[in-house]
């Protein structure tokens, strides 16, 4: 049997045909990375909510008297139910751990306004704080730099 004359007229796969299958697999891999930073896997595979659950604080009003108020606003459609609020100064120690906030933040992309009159113990008038806000599904968000007034 002549192994080169069977050799000879074997056939490889098209340039093009190969072309498009790295093509394929490139979208593929692209389509699952998108998938998976936006937090879409982790919601179909059973995952946490870190992904679905987003919350910009626009402001904060501090008060030793009146308590705090935080302006908060869902940045998409999810509506976000907050649990509780701390206080920390510039060190990272907890000075103050409020109940839960009056209110809730809508999917409507409107600005919500959550309240805790209670007295806020500990903290000076003049002074920088970092706010906490916890939700129920887990996730906390941030706004520093909050300076407490009278």
């Amino acid at each position: 049997m002549n192994y080169k004359k069977i050799l000879k007229n074997s056939k490889a796969i098209s340039p093009i045909f190969a072309t498009l299958i790295l093509i394929a697999i490139a979208v593929i891999a692209g389509v699952v990375v998108y998938m998976f930073t936006s937090g879409t896997l982790a919601t179909m595979t059973g995952g946490g909510t870190a992904g679905t659950e987003k919350v910009t604080v626009q402001g904060v009003t501090l008060s030793q008297a009146n308590g705090v108020t935080v302006y908060a606003q869902s940045t998409n459609s999810m509506n976000v139910t907050i649990t509780s609020i701390v206080i920390k100064n510039t060190n990272g120690d907890i000075v103050w751990a409020g109940a839960p906030l009056s209110g809730a933040i809508a999917n409507t992309g409107t600005i919500a306004t959550l309240t805790n009159s209670t007295a806020v113990t500990g903290v000076t008038a003049g002074t920088p704080y970092s706010i906490t806000i916890a939700s129920t599904k887990g996730g906390s968000f941030v706004a520093s730099g909050v300076v407490a007034g009278t």
